[in-house]
């Protein structure tokens, strides 16, 4: 029987504490047909010739290699070594999560772009350059009376603002272009919905598996925004368990096959339109009070996400 090598790295975080990370690999290297490899960090890794390697140790020989982890997000803006390394990993093994997927979710214009591709319920977009007035003019206009101007790479709700004219939004982009780079001067536009913050709730997907959706607290100063800038929900100490309905879970499972994540969240807020999606989660909050909630094991959630892949192996083998 034909042992799969299997290369792991999950850095401690929340509900991965270190007991709950080494009970994953132990049940693993249980699996008879594994070869399980640890510690491979491919923050620390580099590409010689194609192959990945940490220090003389070459993941490109692995079948399958899971990581799942935070990339600051001022390092997502143009080029990323990390994402490189995983793409060069990705010519040899099935890698979870892939580096497309991950530059995808982690800016907000291209995880737009692929749900609107799929004809899924996100939020009304634009992207505009600053310095072009009739494309703002155009794009304020079609999208209503106000717009959010929003972050392509941000989170927490923070940064976001919201315009109700289109001499507000004219002042705002001179403001910002004279202090932003050249390769900087354009802002993502969204319409803005009327909406009750308290019916916000978010979904968590693993693989093809919908684990459970959670409302936040707003904790800063806005009731139209699920807004937390001092980041103190980091925890989910303001969070709660709730469970999506099936409309949300399926629309949830479609718009995790449109950017690919393995790993993902989305954020929905209710429309006289109906649901719409308004943020797409790289780093999803998997809180141990709506791990308890969904009555699941996350340990098992990750194993059986991993062992999923193999199938998909033998196929591109």
């Amino acid at each position: 029987m034909k042992k799969y090598k299997i290369g792991f790295y999950k850095k401690q975080q929340g509900i991965f504490t270190q007991e709950v990370i080494s009970s994953i690999e132990r049940k693993l290297k249980k699996i008879s047909n594994m070869e399980l490899f640890t510690d491979l960090d491919y923050k620390k890794s580099y590409v010689r010739n194609g192959k990945v390697y940490i220090e003389n140790f070459n993941l490109s020989d692995l079948d399958i290699y899971f990581w799942h982890d935070t990339v600051k997000q001022v390092e997502w803006n143009g080029d990323n070594y990390f994402l490189n390394v995983l793409k060069a990993l990705e010519n040899n093994c099935v890698v979870i999560n892939t580096s497309e997927s991950t530059r995808i979710v982690n800016d907000k214009y291209l995880a737009h772009l692929a749900l609107a591709k799929n004809n899924l319920p996100v939020a009304d977009f634009a992207l505009v350059h600053l310095a072009n007035k009739d494309a703002l003019k155009n794009s304020f206009n079609a999208l209503g009376k106000s717009v959010l101007i929003k972050p392509r790479f941000g989170g927490w709700g923070v940064g976001i603002r919201k315009v109700d004219s289109l001499g507000e939004l004219f002042d705002t982009a001179e403001l910002l272009l004279s202090f932003l780079p050249t390769d900087q001067q354009q802002i993502l536009l969204e319409k803005y919905y009327p909406n009750d913050i308290s019916k916000w709730i978010a979904v968590v997907v693993f693989g093809d598996k919908v684990l459970f959706g959670y409302r936040k607290k707003s904790l800063g100063n806005s009731e139209w925004k699920i807004y937390d800038p001092e980041k103190k929900d980091g925890k989910g100490t303001y969070s709660e368990y709730v469970n999506p309905s099936e409309e949300l879970k399926e629309i949830s499972l479609k718009a995790k096959e449109a950017i690919g994540k393995d790993i993902i969240g989305f954020d929905f807020i209710l429309t006289e339109e109906g649901y719409k999606i308004v943020d797409e989660n790289g780093r999803p909050g998997i809180y141990p009070q709506c791990v308890k909630g969904a009555n699941i094991n996350i340990e098992k959630e990750i194993i059986d996400l991993i062992l999923s892949k193999i199938d998909i192996f033998k196929k591109n083998k």
